[in-house]
């Protein structure tokens, strides 16, 4: 085998395993609505969620609608709760059932009295007014709580767990000196649920990762927009764009991951967010992020292409190292 064959075999195997060495990069990386009904265990129940602003001393009503859509009576029992944030950043509310666990600051529970229970007919509903009142003394803040109902045959025999109720949240918000502050956590590029800065295939995602530093529930919005090399800009979204909007509770980070439409990617990209709290508005938080979209087809044209260059360049100096030995 000649000299050039060998090398170019050498560069040919080099590029291959580069290629494939390469490619498998490319997959590493660094809720509530207004009037919507939830069901479980044979009731109905809306609004989903609601939000107050009470002054102390002043009480507001909660309305709260309960259906039975079956075909046998049923009985609600009430139960308010004080909740915290799940631990998945997805917004999700985690109830707080222990009894014995410590209340927090701020407590939901404390604002509501007992509420009867309620007889539900089949096919029937039910409006109940649930008194809201905040002490004159109460602590400026959120409060937050879920008003849950539990079939009572199910409970008095001891049978009913957290996924055999259903409730309507309260977000209470009540004025004081409050410090609201939303940071940015993150903000990539992503693919499912990898964070990615260097694709060569399939949908494309934005990723946001939202902090409430300050100790009053927040609603983000902002504008989203990816520009290509050029800087114009072929693809934009409003952020937290959902009816309601979604809060972030205090001390928590919540995530907000939305598809681009745009399918047509190829060069390099700029993500510019804005992104502002709707209840206080100020000064909006600026973010960047880059990535590159190369197909894989193209990856190979280009691996190819070089294999090819090098071909060539080895090529020429054989040829010219032949022609010097022939001369000499």
């Amino acid at each position: 085998m000649s000299q050039t064959l060998k090398s170019t075999y050498a560069i040919i195997i080099a590029a291959v395993f580069l290629l494939t060495a390469f490619l498998p990069l490319s997959n590493l990386g660094a809720q509530p609505a207004g009037e919507r009904s939830v069901s479980g265990n044979g009731f109905r129940i809306s609004p989903v969620t609601s939000e107050f602003v009470i002054e102390p001393g002043q009480s507001e009503i909660m309305n709260i609608t309960v259906e039975n859509p079956t075909n046998v009576p049923l009985t609600a029992v009430a139960i308010v709760n004080d909740f915290i944030a799940g631990e998945n950043e997805d917004g999700e509310v985690r109830p707080i059932l222990d009894e014995n666990a410590p209340a927090p600051r701020n407590s939901f529970k404390t604002l509501v009295g007992q509420i009867d229970n309620i007889e539900l007919g089949p096919n029937e509903r039910a409006e109940l007014e649930v008194p809201i009142e905040v002490p004159a003394d109460a602590n400026a803040g959120g409060y937050y709580g879920i008003v849950r109902f539990e079939p009572a045959d199910l409970r008095d025999a001891g049978n009913v767990t957290l996924s055999a109720s259903v409730g309507s949240i309260a977000l209470v918000r009540v004025p004081g000196d409050l410090n609201e502050r939303l940071d940015l956590v993150q903000i990539s590029a992503a693919q499912d649920d990898s964070l990615r800065s260097f694709f060569t295939g399939g949908d494309v995602s934005v990723l946001v990762r939202l902090r409430n530093s300050g100790d009053i529930h927040l609603q983000p919005h902002g504008l989203v927009q990816v520009k290509n090399m050029f800087g114009d800009v072929v693809a934009s979204y409003e952020l937290n764009d959902s009816t309601p909007r979604a809060y972030i509770l205090p001390d928590t980070i919540r995530r907000f991951q939305d598809d681009l439409d745009e399918r047509n990617w190829f060069g390099r990209y700029t993500i510019e967010a804005n992104i502002g709290n709707m209840q206080s508005g100020g000064e909006p938080l600026n973010a960047r992020a880059t990535f590159w979209y190369i197909p894989a087809w193209a990856l190979i044209a280009l691996f190819v292409a070089l294999a090819a260059i090098a071909f060539g360049v080895v090529s020429l100096i054989n040829r010219r190292s032949s022609n010097k030995k022939r001369r000499n």
